[in-house]
């Protein structure tokens, strides 16, 4: 099951919130081939404080099963996880990209849960 782990201090409604986990599993779907219901999305609001300032940030952890298809390309596949992350982070939420942080963990097929069997 693909998950995205999010945090920031960026104030959003609820109907905000809703439009952003929406595309963010969306995308994450497209990327990872998996079906919408298989992806898991979280937004934590917490206290963030970076670089003496309160100013909006964000971080997240993505865990996933690499697409077979990316196995030859490991780097250019999370180049392109990262790029359509941070732009849906950036259109909902507008914070500075050097105040983004975004953390890829790869699962091992074999020990990841699996939607269908």
């Amino acid at each position: 099951m693909p998950i995205a782990q999010m945090k920031t201090n960026y104030k959003m409604d609820e109907l905000s919130k809703k439009e952003f986990l929406n595309e963010v599993a969306e995308e994450m779907a497209k990327l990872l081939k998996k079906p919408l219901p298989a992806v898991m999305v979280m937004l934590d609001d917490c206290y963030m404080y970076m670089n003496n300032s309160e100013d909006t940030v964000f971080f997240s952890e993505f865990r996933y099963v690499m697409p077979q298809e990316f196995a030859s390309d490991k780097s250019g596949f999370l180049k392109l996880f990262a790029d359509t992350m941070l732009a849906v982070i950036q259109k909902h939420t507008k914070v500075d990209p050097y105040r983004i942080y975004m953390q890829f963990t790869e699962m091992d097929r074999q020990s990841a849960w699996r939607y269908t069997e």
